[in-house]
């Protein structure tokens, strides 16, 4: 009876410690509209800009990208564009310079 009571209280333990892992996920990617086509539905345009807010990684989301396929072909569509990682600031509202080419 002891070694049930003991699997089970593992068991509760470790799904316990996996629910507390993924709420620290909440809030980690913030999505912000962008200025899109004028007149269009709502004035977004449907672009999202995208900020990984613990790695620094940005995407670009648009509902109407265009997209080439491995064989070749293209066509529009929904789509994320990769832009690159922010370098970390030293301190919050730190003024990050754009590297020139």
């Amino acid at each position: 009876m002891r070694t049930g009571w003991m699997v089970f209280g593992v068991l509760a333990l470790s799904a316990a410690a996996q629910a507390s892992d993924e709420r620290a996920d909440d809030g980690r990617y913030e999505a912000f509209p962008l200025a899109g086509v004028v007149g269009s539905k709502g004035g977004g345009g449907g672009r999202a800009f995208i900020l990984d807010t613990r790695e620094g990684h940005v995407w670009i989301w648009s509902e109407n990208e265009l997209i080439t396929a491995p064989d070749g072909s293209r066509r529009y569509g929904a789509g994320f564009i990769y832009q690159g990682r922010l370098p970390s600031p030293a301190r919050p509202g730190e003024f990050i310079e754009t590297p020139r080419k």
